[in-house]
């Protein structure tokens, strides 16, 4: 395994891990703010974090025509956060971990037709076994929570297919910091101004623990170090490589919600779990040899 190829897959487990704990610290925080207030306080949070990085690693902000990465910030993190956020009002973590799944399919797809990515057929095989793993995750009984929380997802999942498409088209062009900061500064200026016009945003209910470690988790791990990573990955390998490591958020999340928040754990859980990490080391696995050819 090459080093390009083992840094990617070092991001790719990091990112799927903290995006996975993500939703519980989601879920935490809306028991006490609504969701314009907290993803303000989230992203206001992402943006001094990202700040503070830069200054720190010594990274500059050259002059580039930044508006080109305008539609990348709209897809991610705007819309895809609205609708996580959202969704997550009406459903539960595990089953946001699991909608979330079906990313790598729908990047597939997209892909195929608007990047003319070249598909081996063994990449599909790895990438429908991961998503059987998925299925079998959702069980017989599917969400009992209504169709509204999934609907919601799974807007949030194309969401997230449009800015993995315009991160790798973009990359040639602009670094993976230059990308992040961006993006974080888009999301801190609408979500505040969303906050403001909604009904003013209470900075004060920072004070609370939950909704405290939920901002300084979500705004720092999960957004700025998060993104930074993603879009180095994305800087480096095709898109529906990066997009099956999101697969793994789908373990992390329903193994979390086992742990910490009770929620049931069955034999086809733990099944699905199996083929979901299979299908990613499968296509890891592709990645490294077509590296090496």
């Amino acid at each position: 395994m090459g080093k390009t190829t083992l840094k990617v897959a070092l991001c790719g487990t990091v990112t799927s891990v903290v995006f996975g704990l993500s939703f519980l610290f989601t879920k935490n925080a809306l028991d006490f703010v609504n969701v314009f207030d907290f993803l303000a306080i989230r992203f206001t949070v992402s943006f001094v974090s990202m700040m503070a990085i830069m200054f720190f690693l010594k990274v500059r902000v050259t002059r580039k025509p930044y508006y080109k990465l305008l539609p990348l910030a709209i897809f991610q993190p705007v819309l895809y956060f609205i609708f996580e956020t959202l969704g997550l009002v009406h459903t539960s973590s595990s089953q946001a971990g699991i909608i979330v799944s079906t990313l790598p399919i729908f990047t597939l797809i997209a892909s195929r037709i608007f990047l003319r990515e070249r598909i081996k057929p063994a990449q599909v095989i790895f990438m429908v076994l991961s998503l059987l793993g998925a299925l079998m995750i959702i069980g017989i009984n599917l969400s009992d929570s209504g169709i509204l929380g999934d609907m919601y997802l799974l807007f949030a999942v194309f969401s997230a297919v449009g800015y993995s498409l315009l991160s790798k088209k973009l990359s040639a062009q602009f670094n993976p910091f230059e990308i992040t900061f961006f993006m974080m500064f888009c999301a801190m200026i609408f979500f505040n101004a969303a906050g403001l016009i909604d009904n003013g945003i209470d900075y004060g209910i920072m004070l609370n623990p939950q909704v405290l470690a939920a901002a300084l988790y979500l705004g720092v791990l999960s957004s700025a170090v998060n993104f930074i990573l993603l879009n180095y990955m994305l800087s480096k390998v095709s898109p529906i490589v990066s997009s099956i490591f999101g697969n793994l958020t789908t373990v992390v999340s329903v193994a979390a919600g086992a742990l910490i928040r009770g929620e049931a754990l069955f034999w086809y859980h733990i099944c699905g779990m199996v083929f979901i990490i299979a299908g990613v080391m499968g296509i890891n696995w592709i990645s490294s040899r077509k590296a090496k050819d």
